[in-house]
């Protein structure tokens, strides 16, 4: 039987510590985390210990118009669950979670992509612009004007 929400919650506390700088429960068995940066890894690899979360369901990527969010969208516990982080414009970049949930790697191909998210220490190859695709220029960033 899955947990309730506020099972889900204190759980996700409890394996998080103080790296959860917050949390949210938008609706029922859906519920956002937020990390920084460089507790991104460390806090994946603490979910699918600890809670039995193996299953990424997508990453999204967000250009809010000052800085970049990365959300990766797991299911656990009977609930989505999101990790958020925020990234610099000019420098994003995070660790990559494949090696924890070898199924992120389309997704963070696909983030890079789209949206100009670096993952560190791996190869990011083009999964969705053809190969010719102009390098910095991201279809989903706020600031994209179509290449000449």
């Amino acid at each position: 039987m899955a947990a309730s929400d506020a099972e889900t919650v204190e759980r996700l506390k409890t394996a998080l510590g103080a790296r959860c700088l917050e949390i949210k429960q938008t609706r029922p068995r859906r519920i956002f985390v937020r990390v920084n940066p460089a507790d991104y890894k460390s806090s994946v690899k603490d979910l699918v210990q600890s809670l039995k979360i193996t299953h990424v369901s997508t990453m999204t990527g967000l250009d809010t118009g000052k800085e970049l969010e990365l959300l990766t969208h797991m299911f656990g516990q009977g609930a989505e669950i999101t990790l958020k982080v925020t990234l610099p414009r000019e420098n994003p970049e995070i660790d990559s979670i494949v090696d924890i949930v070898p199924g992120a790697d389309f997704y963070e191909r696909e983030v890079h992509d789209l949206v100009g998210i670096r993952f560190k220490d791996r190869s990011l190859k083009r999964l969705i612009l053809p190969e010719e695709w102009p390098e910095g220029v991201y279809p989903l960033r706020k600031d994209f004007k179509k290449p000449d």
